[in-house]
């Protein structure tokens, strides 16, 4: 009976490692592709915002201010509030474009118009991290990202 105790005892306090890594690995696999996704659709949908207008009403640091040809979508404006992206298109509400597992930080708008305004050209830079309330590093990613685009209308 010892010798039965002493070998489950040997394979279960080999096993409990082996399970709290897989499970670790999949929290954080988790985390990953949330925000890799998160930090995907938003530079994709700043993107397409900018080069689908048909001027740039105003930037500032931390919005941007974009006229459009349809009447109900104009302005959009993209700006950061409380950790949240927002995007608010004529008169409707604001919608976040993060989820709330993610928080942005660091936004930057730079207008790189050229003088003579044939060029218009935005960059966009931000920090995009997990929020899932836990200082574990499983949950914990913070990811920078840079991109810009130019107004198709010139």
């Amino acid at each position: 009976m010892l010798l039965y105790i002493a070998i489950v005892t040997i394979m279960v306090s080999s096993l409990v490692p082996f399970v709290l890594t897989v499970i670790g690995n999949g929290a954080k696999s988790a985390t990953q592709q949330e925000v890799f996704s998160q930090a995907r659709y938003i530079s994709e949908k700043l993107k397409y915002e900018i080069r689908n207008s048909i001027g740039i009403n105003s930037v500032g640091t931390t919005s941007i201010s974009l006229a459009t040809s349809d009447s109900i979508t104009n302005p959009t404006v993209i700006d950061l509030l409380s950790g949240n992206l927002q995007i608010k298109q004529g008169l409707g509400v604001a919608v976040n474009l993060n989820s709330s597992l993610t928080t942005i930080s660091n936004l930057i708008f730079t207008n790189y118009s050229s003088v003579d305004n044939k060029t218009k050209h935005v960059q966009f830079s931000f920090t995009i991290n997990s929020n899932y309330g836990s200082t574990r590093q499983e949950y914990v990613l913070s990811i920078p990202i840079e991109g810009s685009a130019e107004l198709r209308s010139n």
